[in-house]
Order: C-alpha cells, then sequence, then structure tokens
C-alpha cells in the first residue's frame, strides 16, 4: 500500500542528513556546501510532495495514516526553513536589515531554539508511524493498524515535546545565572558569628583573592565572601592575577595561588585553600570556621587557656582509666615504661581544636608548670575538666587568688570522684554528686538499663553562654553522661549563680544506684546539670577602676567534653564554643558556626549485631513472607467456570 511505503521516509532522513552535512560539515567550502544544501533541500520537497500526493488519494483509515505522514515531513521542511535566519547568508538572503546588533542576535537566537524544536517534533511522530507501519495490522484487519500508528506517533511527539521542554529549561538556568547543587557537597555559608566580628571590625573587611583566573576553588570561596557582603555590607571582594597585577601581589605579599587575605584598618590574615576542587572539598566544608579564626587574630591577639592536670582529668595521661579510656593502650605501655609521646591521650582534641578555632590556645599546667604559685596574667581561663583526686591546698589558693583578680574558670565534675567541688571556694553553687537518670528520654548505646545514663535535654536559659543553644529553642539537644545535680546557693554576697542547662521533667537522681526509679526515695524533676557564676563586681568595674568580677561555668558532667561526645552533636560543640566565649567576655561574638563537614557515625558492638542478622535473616524472611502471602492469595483466588 502506497501509503505505508518506507521509500518517503527514507528519503526524508537522508535529505536531512544532506542538509546537514553542507550546513555544519562543508561549512567553509562553498564548493561543496551550496550543492549539498541544495540537493538536501530538493529531497525535502520530493518527500513532502510525495506524502501529500498519498494523503489526498488515501481514504478511511489510510488516510489518517497519511495525514501523519504528510504533515509530519511539511514540519521537518518547516524545521529546516527556520534554520536559514540563524546564519549570516540567511538574513542577507531574507534582506533583513537591523540598526542594532543585539536585535539581529536576539532574532538568530530565537530562531535557533525553535528550528530543533520544529525538527524534532516532526520527524519523531514519521519515524513512529513508519515503524509501527512496518509492523502490520492486527488479524482481520488493515494491513496496517491506524491506531496502533497514530498512538505511536504520538508517542514519539511526546518524546520531542520532553526534549524540547528540557532544552528550553536548560536555557532559562543559563539565562538566569543560578545554581542548584544536589550533590552532598556543599560549602559552607556565613555563620552568625562570623557576621557579629565583621560588624564589630573598626573598618571594612577587605578580601583580595589570588587565584588563577578560571578555577572552581576560587568561584565556592567568592560565593561565601559574596553572602557576606550582602548580610553585612562591610566586606570589599577583589580578584587579583599574581602574574598580572604585581602590585596587588606585593601589597599583600601573595607568594602562591589559592590564597586569600583579609584586611582590616591595615592588619592582614590569611587564608589558603588548594586550588584542585577534589583537594579542597574538605577546606571549603568548613570556610566559615577558618574565616573565622583569620577574624579573630585581625581583632585581638592569641588568648590561652589553662587545663589543670595532675588529678586525673581528662587531658592527664596518668588518670584515665585503662578499662574505659579509648587510649587504653596507649596508657599500658606508658606505665610500663615503654617509648612513646608524652603527649595526653586524645580524649580531649575535639576540644583543643575548638578552642583553636575561636582563636584560644589549650596549655598543660600542673603543679611543675606554676599551679601550686600563680596563674600567668595571659591566662583567658582556666579548665578543670573531670578530675579524680584532690587538688594540694598551695594549688587550690592559687585557683582562688586567680579568681579574686577577675579570672574566668570552667570545672567539669564527674561523679563519684575524689576532687571536692566545694574546696574551690564560695562559687555559689551547690553540688550533688548522686546520678541523673532518665528513663524516657535517653540515647539507648548497648541497649542495657545502663543507658539511661545517656539523658538529653534541650532545656536551656536565656543566658549568653547558651546563646545558639536557647535560640534554636526545642528543636536540637545536647547531651549529658550521668551528669550530678547542680543547685544555686542562697544568699552569697556579690555573686550571681544561673543555671544554663537543666534535665528534662522526667529525669531522676539515682540514689541507690540501680538506674531505676524508686517513688519511695527518688523524685522526678528538672535539674540543674550546668551553671554559670558571675561577679556582681563585675558591673562597676568601669566606674571603680577596679579588677573584673570573676566568671565561671560549672558542668556536672565531664564526658560532655570528651571527643566521640563533641564529633557526634553540632549543637554540642556550639554550647562549648558559646561558653568559652562567654568566659573570654567575648559573648557579643556568640552565635552559629556552620560547617558542612562530614560527621562520623559510630555505631556500638550492639547496634552493629543488630543490623548484621537483620540483613542476613531478615531482608530473605521479608522476601519468603512476601511471596507465601502471593502464594496463598492466589489459591484462595475464586475460580469461575468458563461459558460453554
Amino acid at each position: 500500500m502506497g501509503v505505508t511505503s518506507s521509500r518517503p521516509t527514507w528519503l526524508l532522513v537522508a535529505s536531512l542528513v544532506v542538509a546537514f552535512a553542507g550546513w555544519r560539515i562543508f561549512d567553509g567550502q562553498a564548493a561543496v556546501r551550496i550543492p549539498l544544501l541544495a540537493l538536501g533541500v530538493a529531497g525535502l520537497l520530493v518527500a513532502a510532495g510525495w506524502r501529500l500526493r498519498a494523503w489526498r488519494r488515501a481514504e478511511g483509515e489510510e488516510r489518517a495514516i497519511a495525514a501523519v505522514f504528510a504533515f509530519g515531513t511539511l514540519g521537518c521542511l518547516v524545521g529546516v526553513a527556520c534554520f536559514v535566519p540563524v546564519t549570516e547568508g540567511g538574513v542577507e538572503l531574507l534582506n533583513l536589515d537591523f540598526e542594532l546588533v543585539a536585535e539581529r542576535l536576539r532574532l538568530q537566537r530565537f530562531f535557533f531554539a525553535v528550528a530543533p524544536i520544529v525538527l524534532s517534533c516532526s520527524l519523531l511522530p514519521v519515524l513512529g508511524a513508519q515503524w509501527a507501519a512496518g509492523k502490520g495490522g492486527s488479524e482481520g484487519a488493515l494491513r496496517v493498524d491506524a491506531l496502533r500508528a497514530r498512538e505511536t506517533s504520538a508517542a514519539a511527539l511526546s518524546l520531542g515535546l520532553a526534549g524540547a521542554a528540557l532544552m528550553l529549561v536548560g536555557y532559562v538556568t543559563t539565562a538566569l545565572d543560578r545554581t542548584a547543587d544536589f550533590s552532598y557537597f556543599k560549602t559552607s555559608r556565613p555563620g552568625e558569628a562570623v557576621r557579629e566580628i565583621v560588624m564589630s571590625l573598626e573598618g571594612p573587611l577587605e578580601a583580595a583573592f589570588f587565584f588563577p583566573p578560571v578555577n572552581a576553588v576560587k568561584d565556592e570561596a567568592l560565593e561565601y565572601f559574596r553572602k557576606l557582603a550582602r548580610a553585612t555590607n562591610r566586606v570589599a571582594v577583589e580578584e587579583y592575577d599574581r602574574f598580572v597585577d604585581l602590585e596587588a601581589a606585593a601589597d599583600y605579599g601573595a607568594r602562591r595561588d589559592g590564597s586569600i587575605f583579609l584586611r582590616v584598618a591595615g592588619r592582614t590574615e590569611q587564608v589558603r585553600l588548594p586550588l584542585e576542587l577534589d583537594d579542597g572539598r574538605s577546606e571549603l566544608r568548613v570556610l566559615d570556621s577558618r574565616v573565622q579564626r583569620a577574624l579573630l587574630l585581625l581583632v585581638r591577639e592569641r588568648r590561652y587557656a589553662y587545663l589543670t592536670t595532675g588529678h586525673g582529668e581528662f587531658n592527664d595521661p596518668l588518670g584515665a582509666d585503662p578499662a574505659e579510656d579509648p587510649a587504653n593502650q596507649w596508657m599500658r605501655d606508658l606505665r610500663r615504661g615503654t617509648e612513646r609521646s608524652t603527649q595526653p591521650p586524645a580524649r580531649l582534641e575535639v576540644l583543643r581544636n575548638l578552642l583553636t578555632t575561636v582563636n584560644y590556645e589549650a596549655r598543660e599546667f600542673g603543679i611543675a608548670q606554676g599551679l601550686g604559685h600563680r596563674i600567668p596574667n595571659d591566662a583567658a581561663m582556666v579548665m578543670i575538666i573531670g578530675p579524680q583526686t584532690p587538688f594540694l591546698e598551695e594549688e587550690m589558693n592559687t585557683i582562688r587568688e586567680y579568681l579574686g583578680r577577675g579570672g574566668s574558670l570552667l570545672v567539669a565534675l564527674e561523679p563519684e570522684s575524689g576532687f571536692r567541688f566545694e574546696e574551690l571556694g564560695d562559687l555559689g553553687i551547690e553540688y550533688d554528686e548522686a546520678m541523673t537518670l532518665d528513663d524516657a528520654n535517653f540515647v539507648p548505646e548497648r541497649l542495657t538499663i545502663a543507658d539511661r545514663r545517656n539523658i538529653f535535654t534541650n532545656r536551656f536559659s536565656a543566658h549568653a553562654a547558651v546563646t545558639t543553644a536557647s535560640r534554636r529553642g526545642v528543636a536540637t539537644a545536647v547531651l549529658m553522661i550521668g551528669p550530678g545535680r547542680l543547685t544555686p546557693a542562697e544568699d552569697v554576697e556579690d555573686l550571681r549563680a544561673t543555671l544554663i542547662v537543666n534535665s528534662m521533667p522526667t529525669s531522676f537522681q539515682d540514689r541507690n544506684g540501680d538506674f531505676r526509679f524508686n517513688r519511695e526515695t527518688e523524685v522526678r524533676g528538672s535539674h540543674g546539670i550546668a551553671a554559670a557564676v558571675e561577679g556582681v563586681a563585675g558591673e562597676s568595674a568601669d566606674e571603680d577602676d577596679g579588677p573584673p568580677g570573676l566568671r565561671a561555668l560549672v558542668y556536672a558532667d565531664a564526658e560532655m567534653f570528651s571527643g566521640r561526645v563533641l564529633r557526634s552533636l553540632a549543637l554540642q560543640r556550639e554550647v562549648v564554643v558559646d561558653g568559652i566565649r562567654w568566659l573570654g567576655r567575648e559573648e557579643e561574638f556568640a552565635g552559629e558556626v556552620v560547617s558542612e563537614e562530614d560527621v562520623a557515625i559510630h555505631h556500638t558492638r550492639s547496634e552493629n549485631v543488630i543490623w548484621f542478622y537483620a540483613i542476613i535473616f531478615g531482608a530473605p524472611a521479608l522476601v519468603l513472607g512476601a511471596g507465601l502471602s502471593m502464594l496463598y492469595g492466589r489459591r484462595r483466588r475464586p475460580r469461575f467456570a468458563s461459558a460453554s
């Protein structure tokens, strides 16, 4: 039947190929290009005339099939014609005159987008109908089923329209110059702390970039600083090529690419980044903290936090419990006299990194370093984290004298230790070492009743030492592992004690150590687990020129400062950093530090066992159960006798 002949379709495809070769492949060779274009257009005209003639002669269902071929071929001819204004020769051929070059470019872009859309939406239905025609019709009907041909061509048209939509979406997104990153990698955005530091600077911040002209790492870092500029209106971003802008490179001292120089009032700090994106992903994830560190160096010199040692603290090598400490092998080798590094175990490694982030340097401070004599004047704060044995009287006198001259102290206590908190003097806080548990709000770890000591809470006060946590409200929580209880003392002169973190109302103090709530001896309620103490004299220090009032943070749990807790919970780190800022009298810089860094997921041995058996036995059991249910349902399905 002439309607379904494939020869016009092959002529159509061959003509399009010849026309494309003349337009694109032999563009610079006029002797070949013009004949190919003429031959291709002639073939298209012949194919279109062939299909129109067949359509006019067809009748019935044949006419419906012939219409698909005829109008599809005409559409291909129109699509090729739309390419004419795209070329310079086509504009001259059509005798089009434009006053502005932009108008001509706009017209050419329009036809450059329309031509492939018309061509694909015309050619694909023709090819679909031709494929259906080659398969033949159903038994007892025409050799070609008109319904199947129309449905196949409609499906092919849908495919062409989908491709056109994708092309237009791609064009629109390119024109709007917006990007959306759906991958895991993401550069950190400017956090609240960095924005506050920039707003407090004595002058505008200058950010000078020394990167190659085209660099993916530079683009990511530029986006960070542009967001910071929009948020503060106090950041000027400049891009330089150190091989071209020699004066700028000499001014900033740029000796390598991948450098960002931050300058305020003549003071300059540098942030270095790798040039390759694969190498720089980890740095870009924590760019906010690196910028914060550099800005703090511009605001002030590095300060020092003294961590006491020699009393079984978390940073004391001889004070760790080999049965529980993650560095137990290190401890055994040290006690045996094996040659090992004398650095303390990495139990407080994350805390040290947090101190470095906010421009503090952690220093060990024991009796050999002068703890029994005097705390240095350059001490921004003293930290006592998890002491297990009592301090000497000379050491206590040194700490009390330091607080008397307006020092800052952080104390993190552990239940059932030999350290006596009351020996520090009257800080306006009473400490009860009975462990606080919660049988409703706890984190399962070993899947035993002892997990009730892993309590979490989202009850924070509005104190500056927990600024970030209080702003987040009930959305997130911090973890405390078996804390004691803190209570503000009454009638303490010149001191103001405030509970800044409280446990949930379902918690209770375990008086008999059975990890269960006993109605006769224990009471449920919200217990204080962190407190801030401030000398009232500090409010009038500017008036009488006396020393500033003391500041102290007391935590009823020391495990909250361990690496395993700080690594897992972002809010935990922010609570610690806010406390450090408050102790350092820099609470105006408090706020969120944004990080997109990977957070390690730690599984206990019990959790790993559960997941192992769930995968090995649980998954096959689900598949088997689904198969049996389908088989059972099929057997119960009623069977009907066939009609005779």
